[in-house]
């Protein structure tokens, strides 16, 4: 498998890196390192994907909504 790990835009005080591999049957798959401030907080898992755009693009989106969700205010 092809290995490529790359740096995902995200907001500030937020760093992300995605590592996709692409699989023998040509999709796309990996995992992905959120991290505030330095501290790791989130391991995501990116399912197969048709392609490399598409895998990016759902990397993003999940790492996305995570930083949303972590921000959210919490109830008690």
């Amino acid at each position: 498998m092809d290995t490529l790990r790359l740096d995902l835009r995200v907001p500030a005080g937020w760093s992300c890196w995605v590592e996709l591999m692409r699989t023998p049957r040509g999709t796309y798959v990996g995992f992905a390192e959120l991290s505030q401030s330095g501290i790791p907080r989130c391991a995501l898992v990116i399912t197969q994907q048709l392609s490399w755009d598409a895998a990016v693009e759902r990397a993003t989106l999940r790492a996305d909504h995570f930083v949303r969700q972590w921000g959210a205010p919490r109830g008690h």
